[in-house]
């Protein structure tokens, strides 16, 4: 475990235009200077406002944000750090720490807040990680060095609740969403989670999709989880400067939860330990809870003892790419602050020279330590769960044998699709211990074999309208909050596809049929092959053109019987360099193949708001296995998508080959939805 140091300091009005900087405590003592503090707040927004405008256009590498970032950077430093006693003690500070033998030795730089102290408050809108101590680390911004954490730390009286905990650890992933504010990765950021937190043994991983305020009250209250994971969209008043996050009324529509809304939301014994909001902005705005505060603030005001919030607004690339390293060092027993560096870094790794590392905020309380989460003593009425409660993936990661799955308290229901046959076969604990965990499973069978026997398309408006029914059985079980989900068997693509958009990113276990089984093969060492990608912009057609070659190659010459290169504007086609049945085998592969087509649907589609470069509509073909057309139904279910088609291969003998298409969208809502081409 890395030890730190901790460096106090706080900043007090002096008088007119003038402030004192104080080194409250420090390695090497304390000191106080005065100082006039010339920040200028106007460049900041405009900052923000240039940050927001690079990632609406897909570049999180931006030359001019670079630049400004590290001139803000030095600003900070002169500004916070003036010359004289103030600044010789942090440099003495640092140099006591690193020079001492004890490689882990590090320092925390604590920055002061004070949430009641309104002249201020304008102090918290600066981006305080972007800091630059030239004598120390000359050739990057310090956050980046695992040496220093740089911490928002806010003088509150509420208590805090205590670091220590018995097991299960409880975790809580929040996915929240509305009408018009979805689009978010959430599977796959979920995923990431829960393979990191698996290495831990006693966590207990639970999930809320989409809840309403009143959901998630309920749930704090039930589950009373230490970690509350938060996945959806933030906002900053400007005018105002208090801070938002969205979740959905009754109605499904959007419903602002302000930052004194949060404060009410969490209050009493509801409040976990750490949260971490991975929502645009939500770090952002004074610090105050009495209606203009950042959420941030307003949870730490409540008894959190660390948040950690995005200043900015961030891609969902960086956004995963910080929460699955975060992660992976908190379940390997790193501090906080440790893990957030680790984050910044795998930010700058997955997209070198990225401005977007400086967006996350760690926040935390006066008197929390960075190494929270610590277990209590145990004893048997508290050690009752053994590994992480991963129904969602029904597997570990650990290279030691897997603990004896415990029965969980949540029912299990299997989804058995079935359209062009069958199955016979049925997974069970062999194929998933911990998924099953002693539960026998409720089977839901969804058999459409009947109804489209011998490929007779008569019957196939009937068949989508009565698997997409508000009130049928398919929507009723993604319904079903206290249940883990899986889903197999043999439906048509097309059918496949819309079940994963049904599921509207609830969480479901996948089984894909292998070696005669519904199965996953065991992980491998040894890489899967990678899907390809090819990009091609055409002509002054509308359409996204999105192949995806798996189990086959679909051939553009049979896409163009119907729609023809006139209509497209964008071909993006995903292709294994060697297709065939059984090309995904393992659950691990099919996730990083998901991820890398939802990556480029992000950078191309989503993520285009520009009217006159945005297709009006997407049309997929996909040679997949069900698996992975399940994960492309969820893939597609972002709210600021065109309406999706996806295309049906008929037999070797037929023209066209494609013989109908399926609108996900009018499915959805039980409007007509089925095209057969003649």
């Amino acid at each position: 475990m890395n030890s730190y140091s901790e460096f106090h300091l706080r900043v007090t009005q002096n008088g007119p235009d003038l402030y004192r900087v104080a080194v409250l405590s420090s390695p090497v003592g304390s000191t106080s200077a005065t100082t006039p503090l010339r920040l200028n707040v106007s460049r900041l927004r405009e900052l923000c406002h240039q940050i927001q405008a690079a990632l609406l256009q897909s570049r999180s590498r931006d030359a001019a944000i670079d630049s400004e970032l590290a001139r803000i950077g030095e600003e900070l430093y002169e500004a916070i750090f003036p010359q004289g006693q103030v600044r010789d003690v942090l440099t003495a500070s640092l140099g006591v720490l690193f020079s001492s033998e004890e490689q882990q030795q590090r320092l925390r730089l604590c920055l002061h807040f004070d949430p009641d102290d309104a002249e201020l408050a304008w102090l918290a809108e600066f981006p305080w990680d972007v800091l630059w101590i030239p004598q120390v680390f000359p050739a990057r911004h310090a956050a980046l060095d695992h040496r220093l954490s740089i911490v928002r730390w806010l003088d509150v009286t509420r208590p805090a609740r205590s670091p220590t905990f018995a097991s299960p650890l409880r975790v809580l992933l929040v996915r929240a969403g509305a009408r018009g504010y979805g689009g978010l990765q959430y599977q796959a950021e979920q995923d990431s989670i829960t393979d990191a937190l698996s290495n831990i043994s006693g966590v207990r991983c639970e999930s809320l999709d989409m809840p309403t305020r009143q959901e998630l009250r309920r749930k704090l209250r039930v589950f009373n989880p230490h970690v509350l994971h938060f996945m959806g969209h933030g906002k900053v008043d400007e005018n105002t400067g208090s801070g938002w996050v969205y979740l959905r009324d009754e109605m499904g529509n959007p419903a602002l939860l302000r930052a004194k809304d949060v404060a009410e939301l969490f209050s009493g014994p509801l409040t976990p330990q750490l949260v971490v909001l991975n929502a645009c902005q939500s770090g952002r705005g004074t610090l105050s809870v009495n209606g203009h505060g950042s959420v941030a603030g307003a949870l730490v005001s409540q008894g959190v003892a660390a948040v950690i919030a995005m200043q900015f607004t961030i891609s969902d690339r960086a956004a995963m790419a910080f929460t699955a390293e975060f992660y992976t060092r908190f379940a390997e027993g790193a501090s906080i602050d440790d893990a957030v560096t680790e984050g910044r870094l795998a930010m700058r790794s997955k997209v070198p020279d990225s401005f977007e590392w400086c967006t996350p905020a760690l926040y935390m309380r006066a008197g929390a330590a960075g190494e929270m989460l610590q277990h209590a003593p145990s004893n048997s009425s508290t050690q009752t769960e053994e590994g992480c409660d991963r129904a969602q993936d029904g597997l570990t990661s650990s290279s030691e044998p897997p603990p004896a799955p415990v029965p969980s308290q949540r029912s299990l229901i299997l989804i058995r699709h079935e359209a062009y046959k069958q199955a016979t076969e049925q997974p069970g604990p062999s194929d998933a211990p911990t998924l099953f965990a002693g539960r026998e499973p409720r089977v839901v069978a969804i058999d459409q074999t009947v109804g489209l026997e011998q490929r007779d398309w008569r019957n196939l408006e009937a068949e989508v309208r009565r698997l997409a029914a508000r009130d049928g059985e398919l929507r009723r079980t993604f319904a079903e909050r206290d249940a883990d989900i899986g889903y197999y068997g043999f439906p048509f693509v097309p059918l496949a596809v819309l079940a994963g958009y049904l599921a509207k990113n609830r969480q479901v276990h996948v089984f894909e049929y292998v070696s005669g089984r519904f199965q996953w093969e065991p992980g491998s060492d040894t890489p899967p092959p990678p899907l390809n990608v090819d990009v091609q912009t055409r002509g002054a057609g509308k359409a996204a053109r999105i192949c995806v070659s798996v189990s086959a190659l679909v051939d553009l010459y049979d896409c163009r019987h119907v729609l023809p290169d006139s209509d497209v504007m964008l071909d993006l086609h995903f292709a294994l360099a060697t297709t065939g049945r059984g090309s995904v085998r393992r659950e691990e592969q099919l996730k990083a193949y998901v991820q890398v087509i939802r990556e480029t649907l992000d950078k191309h589609i989503t993520s285009n708001r520009d009217p006159a470069r945005r297709p009006e509509s997407v049309h997929l073909f996909a040679a997949v296995p069900v698996s992975l057309a399940f994960y492309l139904g969820d893939a597609l279910t972002a709210s600021w998508l065109p309406e999706c088609f996806v295309y049906n291969y008929g037999l070797p003998s037929e023209r066209p080959r494609y013989k109908w298409r399926l609108s996900l969208q009018a499915a959805f809502e039980g409007r007509r939805s089925i095209k057969i081409f003649k």
